[in-house]
Order: structure tokens, then sequence, then C-alpha cells
């Protein structure tokens, strides 16, 4: 597990790197905590001939307020650095909570949050909480900026919507509503450090035991992460009851095509779906869980 020899060049500027991206075509990639693209490359599953490092591009691993209760990540802030900012506990719990699952010490440290989700991987831990709080991501590229929600991001097998010398700098969090409940709960086969065969995040706004909003984003189970659409809309409007709860899940367990490896089949993640979606929505129902500030 040898690297291949290859060129890097450190960007100042978001622009700086969006020019070397260009010029160098396919055959390059970004770098910044290197958690996922290092070992890809020492395995020869990646092979490029240049690193783009955004490492030291200024503002981009802030955090910062915006608008009433939400958040502007910048795309580099470690996971670490998310799961015990302030301003992330106090506006967004269930992102500091899921980003402090994100596998061991070291990662948490080194990783960051947009690198995590540019590499499109089904069993990231932040992933479900940033698809049930409905953010977006801000992409630079050569014909300047975009948005994207994140329900539209990821798009295939460890495939996004990112496109040629495209840069993913920020992401904006929408304020949790007033009262909401959440949780995020994982499923490892051995240790934490494991990845999830099923992640799930919730968020739940009530009236007693009505649901008025459900969103649920969910990591480990299909090819990529998504959100379950479906199972919200079955529960939205509904008293939480148990009949109620258990087609939400057996909803949820019908809209998405579990991958079948050697973790877990096809067959156990459905069902370890079910089981999850009832134990998480059953237990917000109950105020068993955390909620923000009325």
């Amino acid at each position: 597990m040898i690297l291949r020899p290859f060129e890097y060049v450190e960007s100042k500027t978001v622009d700086d790197a969006v020019a070397a991206l260009e010029a160098a075509g396919e055959d390059a990639r970004v770098i910044a905590g290197g958690t996922a693209l290092v070992p890809l490359m020492k395995h020869s599953i990646l092979r490029p001939s240049l690193l783009v490092s955004i490492a030291r591009v200024r503002g981009l691993a802030e955090i910062t307020a915006e608008g009433a209760g939400g958040l502007r990540i910048g795309g580099i802030a470690s996971h670490w650095t998310v799961s015990h900012a302030a301003l992330v506990r106090e506006r967004s719990p269930l992102l500091a909570y899921a980003c402090g699952r994100v596998a061991s010490p070291t990662i948490r440290s080194m990783g960051t949050l947009g690198g995590n989700l540019c590499y499109g991987e089904s069993a990231s831990d932040p992933s479900p909480a940033l698809l049930a709080l409905r953010a977006t991501v801000r992409l630079h590229g050569p014909a300047g900026a975009r948005t994207v929600p994140l329900t539209d991001f990821f798009t295939g097998f460890y495939e996004t919507a990112l496109r040629g010398a495209e840069v993913l700098t920020d992401i904006d969090v929408p304020a949790m509503p007033a009262g909401a409940r959440w949780r995020y709960l994982k499923w490892t086969p051995r240790a934490q450090e494991d990845k999830a065969l099923v992640g799930l995040a919730a968020m739940l706004v009530l009236d007693g035991r009505r649901c008025r909003v459900a969103r649920l984003g969910l990591g480990g189970v299909a090819a990529w992460p998504v959100a379950l659409t479906g199972a919200e809309q079955a529960l939205e409007g509904q008293e939480l009851d148990e009949a109620t709860i258990t087609r939400a899940a057996d909803v949820a367990a019908g809209e998405v095509v579990p991958v079948d490896d050697l973790q877990g089949s096809a067959e156990y993640r459905r069902d370890m779906l079910r089981v999850w979606l009832r134990r998480v929505v059953s237990g917000l129902a109950e105020g068993g869980a955390s909620s923000c500030p009325s």
C-alpha cells in the first residue's frame, strides 16, 4: 500500500483551487482532511496525478449564525469542531450529535464535514442528520457558485452532484423548529468505529401525539444516503399510535433498495430499518429524547 507519485498544490483561495482543478481535468482531486481520499489512493482505487489542497483557504472552516436559528458551516470544518461548537450544539444539536458519532477520535479530528459529503458514502453519520435537517450545500466552480439541496446532492453509489472542477465551500443548515424533537440512532456490527449498517436521523414536531412535521434521513441501508419522504408523509398529520408508526416503518422499508454485502444482507438491513424507525419515532412520541428549546 504505497502511494503512487503525485503533485500537490496548496490553494490560498477557492478560485485558486477551482483553476487548478480545471487545468488538471479528471486527474485531480481536492484534499482537506484526507481521511477518505488517502486510503483509496493507497489501495490504488484512485490514482490522481494532482492533489489540490483547500486546507488553508481562509474562511472554509468557519461556523457562523445565519438568520433566526440557522447555520453556515465551512466545508473544511472538522467533525470534532462541528460536534463541539457551542453554536451548533445550541442551534442544531442533531447535527452536533451525529458528527460526534463519526468513526474514531482521530478521524473526527482530521476528517471534514464537506469531505464526508463529497465522498458520497451511504454509511456517513452526518449525512442522515443533514438530510433530516434539509440542509443545502454551496458549490463553487468555473461557472460560479450554485446551491444544491442535500436531498438532490447524492445521486448514486459514491456519486454526487459535484461537477468537474467544483469545490464544496459551505453547508447551510436551516433552523430547527421550536420544540422539535430529534434523535440519531446507528447500528454497527461491532464497535462505534465500524460503518453503520443502519443510521437513522429523525426530527419531529408534535402537537400532543399528533405529528405536524416529520423529517427522516437514512444512511447505511441504500447505496447512498436518502431522505425517507414516503415515511415522512405517512407520519405527518397523524396521531403517533402503534398502527401509524408501524405503517410508516413499512413505507420506509419499501421506498429504499437495500445493499447486500458481507456486513449484512439486503433483507437484514430492511428489517433493521423497520425496527430502528419504530424505535426512534416511538421514543420521540413518548418524549424520551432531546428537544429544541421552545
